[in-house]
């Protein structure tokens, strides 16, 4: 998975130069829409024992997710993105995390073809865990990644996201304890403009 990760990457920065025509331009009052998919490294969470409480180790998962963008001015962008993860929660069972989140962009202005940016903002996490007991928790992200543009209206996206969130108290049929829906995640994909 590392591997294809890295030439995925790789194929995003030498794609840029051969894009010919391709340009950001400007970025004021655009609209766009954006699909994603990547890996998730989630936080441990912890679970109460007879011994007092204990961690629990999370796996790798996969993430993918839908996003709108718009252009506010030249360099600055909203963004609103609905993504999901699952994962193995050890003790929790199976854990999907259903991630809504509004933010902004910061875009700098750069090269012609490539073009970098970072953002922040607010999230609301909706957590079920071993599809039988669900739990909601509310956090912030910070994120940062690059936008090659292939032409006018489509950019291939990279992105990392680290999302941190208060823990869910669970009470579930296995055990209870605190559930931390936080995560950093590594994401390809696309965007299309449509102005």
């Amino acid at each position: 998975m590392r591997k294809m990760l890295l030439l995925c990457a790789a194929a995003l920065l030498l794609a840029a130069p051969l894009a010919g025509n391709a340009s950001a331009e400007d970025l004021r009052g655009r609209i766009a829409v954006s699909g994603k998919i990547g890996v998730s490294n989630p936080a441990e969470s912890e679970v109460d024992t007879i011994n007092g409480r204990m961690v629990v180790s999370t796996d790798a998962g996969l993430t993918g997710g839908l996003g709108f963008l718009f252009g506010v001015d030249d360099n600055v962008a909203v963004e609103m993105e609905v993504s999901r993860t699952t994962f193995d929660a050890s003790s929790f069972g199976d854990a999907d995390v259903t991630d809504v989140s509004v933010g902004a962009q910061y875009r700098f202005p750069g090269r012609q073809h490539v073009v970098p940016y970072v953002g922040a903002g607010i999230d609301v996490l909706i957590n079920d865990l071993d599809k039988k007991y669900t739990n909601t928790a509310v956090g912030a992200h910070v994120s940062g990644g690059i936008d090659c543009f292939m032409n006018r209206q489509v950019a291939l996206n990279l992105e990392v996201k680290g999302v941190e969130a208060f823990k869910a108290d669970v009470d579930g049929p296995n055990g209870t304890g605190k559930f931390d829906p936080s995560a950093l995640s590594f994401t390809v994909g696309a965007r299309f403009f449509f102005n």
